[in-house]
């Protein structure tokens, strides 16, 4: 599986820090809306183990263990792309929902929280090999 060459897969025993770690106090509801995303964008996703990832800038992003995937993204892109670039593109769009969602709640940290983790996330993806496709994707 193609994935960014600065990740590192977060280890079985530091897998339930790396939830909130990653989407704050909101863990358990951005978890399960990156669920459902995949479940909207991934064609033929029905669910699976998904693997953890961190950045050297302090961020992340999950991504499902499958080999390939077809993505459909709502701005018009649809292409076979690696579970890992998937995982980066929903890690995207949810801390992306989520950010929004918490700035009109007007809870700016947990916003503030969401908007850093976006940057970390986006400062990574130039150095991934399908960095063409997951930025179309995020288009």
């Amino acid at each position: 599986m193609k994935m960014s060459p600065n990740a590192k897969c977060v280890a079985n025993h530091a897998r339930l820090d790396f939830l909130p770690m990653l989407f704050g106090d909101d863990f358990v509801l951005a978890e399960q809306h990156m669920f459902h995303y995949a479940q909207r964008f991934c064609c033929d996703y029905d669910g699976g183990f998904w693997q953890f990832y961190t950045l050297p800038n302090g961020g992340g992003y999950m991504a499902p263990t499958t080999e390939r995937v077809v993505f459909s993204s709502l701005n018009g892109f649809e292409a076979e792309i690696s579970g890992d670039a998937a995982g980066i593109i929903l890690t995207a769009l949810v801390l992306n929902h989520r950010c929004w969602l918490h700035h009109e709640q007007g809870d700016d940290e947990l916003a503030e929280h969401f908007i850093l983790r976006a940057e970390q996330l986006r400062s990574a993806i130039d150095d991934h090999p399908e960095s063409h496709a997951i930025l179309l994707a995020l288009d």
